[in-house]
């Protein structure tokens, strides 16, 4: 009995030691990852400093929200925050979706096309 114990043990012990690494680990990752997104896809016209980013988690993901910093320096209405959109970002890969196209429904990001 005493054997299988110790070579159980040391499978967990092998499976975890190569277990792969959370993608967005935390809150902090979360927030930076959504403010990338943000810019990449230009899912907002705000500069990144006049954005807020308060996330959720939800276990294997984390919902981000995403409101508008209406400080001095951005403009906008004193005392108020509007919300502007959401996203969900898994931990294990950073993968992505968001309502900020139509405010209802989650979708993949779509890819920004050039315009010159």
């Amino acid at each position: 009995m005493t054997r299988w114990t110790v070579a159980v043990a040391l499978l967990v012990i092998c499976v975890s030691a190569h277990a792969k690494p959370l993608a967005v680990p935390d809150d902090n990752a979360a927030a930076l990852w959504a403010s990338k997104l943000v810019t990449k896809y230009r899912l907002s016209t705000d500069k990144t400093e006049c954005l807020f980013f308060d996330t959720f988690d939800k276990g294997a993901s984390y919902e981000v929200r995403v409101r508008e910093n209406h400080s001095p320096e951005c403009g906008g209405a004193a005392n108020t925050s509007p919300t502007l959109f959401f996203m969900r970002i898994r931990k294990s890969d950073g993968h992505a979706v968001t309502n900020a196209y139509d405010s209802e429904h989650f979708v993949p990001l779509r890819r920004v096309t050039k315009t010159d």
